[in-house]
């Protein structure tokens, strides 16, 4: 009998290949979210505590990071890859592991590098802190967390929600850092953080349980795994339904704080799309709805700027 061939990658080109594993599309998010936070939340009413050049490195630090984690992701998990995505898996394919390995230290080693300059210029350590032990749970998580029972779902969730306060993080070196933090913009950004640190986690177990083969066999303790799928469903049934709380007070907070009006809908609409495709049983599309609902945060935020 004639082996199965293996399915065709969707990039034979080693350079593009090195690109999408740094998931690129997901890396300029990142820095386009902390610009529409500084824009949005700091510029307006405060005097930013770190100059344009200065952000901007912070930026390239969360960027860079960002990157190095996702290739790492991939470098650790060619086999539930080869089962759950083979058509979209680079890495033991297009790219050898060795070099993989090599360009998440390459991408992580200059965020360190460049967190260890704005430490030595700010005149404080927190900054290169941050950025190491941002560093080590990207690195931990395939290994170690997210082979144990939640801990991984937890891990991204933090690695998420910490952006924002990354973001402003002149302010929180600032001596006066209370006064911005007890203003709207401060409470806001601290909203934000928490929404989009509770979405990640149920991003996250709707990923796990798209990935449920893969992980079991690689032997995975996750919790679709563990609760098998029946439960896991019942589970996102339950986090979608309780998050509307937040979702919905958060509306009309920026309703009254800052006069929006059908902008909320940004990211409303797109998560009762998710809720819809939970209760259709859509797995492959509840992530992406719930995707759109975290860029429609940032879309919120951007509507501020203006």
């Amino acid at each position: 009998m004639a082996k199965k061939a293996a399915p065709k990658s969707v990039s034979s080109a080693p350079v593009w290949a090195f690109i999408r594993i740094t998931r690129p599309w997901n890396v300029l998010i990142i820095g386009g979210s902390m610009w529409a936070i500084r824009c949005a939340l700091v510029a307006p009413h405060h005097e930013p505590a770190l100059s344009d050049f200065s952000f901007l490195i912070t930026t390239c630090i969360m960027m860079l990071l960002a990157a190095g984690g996702n290739v790492i992701n991939d470098y650790f998990d060619v086999q539930e890859d080869a089962i759950n995505k083979p058509k979209r898996a680079l890495v033991g394919r297009v790219i050898r592991r060795r070099k993989a390995l090599f360009f998440h230290h390459f991408l992580t080693g200059m965020a360190v590098a460049m967190s260890a300059i704005m430490s030595w210029d700010e005149r404080s350590i927190w900054p290169f802190i941050w950025t190491v032990v941002m560093a080590t749970l990207l690195w931990g998580y395939s290994p170690w967390f997210k082979r144990r029972f939640l801990r991984g779902n937890l891990v991204i969730a933090l690695l998420v929600g910490q952006l924002p306060f990354w973001t402003v993080i002149g302010e929180i070196m600032d001596v006066d850092s209370e006064q911005f933090f007890i203003s709207n913009e401060g409470i806001t950004l601290v909203i934000y953080a928490l929404l989009s640190a509770g979405l990640t986690f149920m991003r996250e177990v709707t990923k796990d349980l798209q990935d449920r083969e893969g992980d079991a066999v690689a032997g995975f303790d996750t919790l679709a795994v563990r609760w098998e799928s029946n439960r896991t469903w019942r589970l996102l049934d339950w986090l979608h339904w309780i998050f509307w709380i937040p979702l919905l007070g958060t509306s009309l907070l920026a309703i009254q704080a800052f006069g929006a009006r059908w902008i909320v809908l940004c990211f409303l609409l797109p998560f009762a799309g998710a809720q819809i495709q939970v209760i259709r049983r859509r797995i492959i599309s509840i992530s992406a709805w719930q995707k759109l609902t975290l860029s429609g945060g940032i879309v919120f935020l951007i509507d501020l700027c203006f």
